[in-house]
């Protein structure tokens, strides 16, 4: 399913997530098709490590540690890039937006897909995301090739976003 361009939803640690392969620009553009999200935006990629794209990321190896470090909270790092990195990943930005997770699901899909999944709230741009399987189905099932079934983690705030050059708190 994801190899082949298709788009899912899945549980993350907060809400669900819509999601892609991020190497693939055809899925990714269906995927902002259906959340009615500009490219410019950008979008976040979840992994339980950052195989696939090194080659992608520009850090130090103590950034690197500071990324695969255990958090207490999900936390999304934004990156700078090399050019090898797809301009529909990162948008008008000039940084990636990674989160390292241990949920088992975001583990699977990193694996199968050999690379972190794009992980965009399941909502249309601007509404709440969803949080449950219903919720998704109700909104989405037309569209999704797949919906991966299953809860959503304790957290009922989107992840924090911080700068790994700087150290600096953008999303609380």
């Amino acid at each position: 399913m994801l190899l082949g361009g298709g788009i899912i939803a899945y549980p993350t640690e907060s809400v669900y997530g819509l999601g892609c392969d991020p190497k693939n620009g055809s899925a990714v553009n269906k995927l902002l098709g259906i959340k009615n999200r500009s490219l410019d935006m950008g979008l976040i990629l979840v992994g339980s490590s950052t195989k696939g794209i090194d080659d992608w990321l520009n850090i130090s190896s103590q950034q690197m540690e500071t990324l695969l470090a255990p958090t207490k909270k999900p936390t999304t790092y934004l990156i700078p890039v090399t050019h090898e990195v797809p301009c529909w990943i990162i948008g008008k930005h000039s940084s990636l937006a990674l989160r390292i997770s241990t949920m088992p699901i975001i583990k699977t899909l990193s694996e199968i897909l050999g690379c972190p999944v794009v992980s965009t709230s399941a909502n249309t741009h601007g509404q709440q995301p969803l949080q449950t399987t219903e919720q998704v189905q109700k909104e989405f099932s037309e569209a999704l090739d797949y919906i991966v079934e299953g809860d959503c983690g304790a957290f009922n705030k989107p992840s924090t976003i911080v700068d790994i050059a700087t150290g600096k708190e953008i999303r609380p």
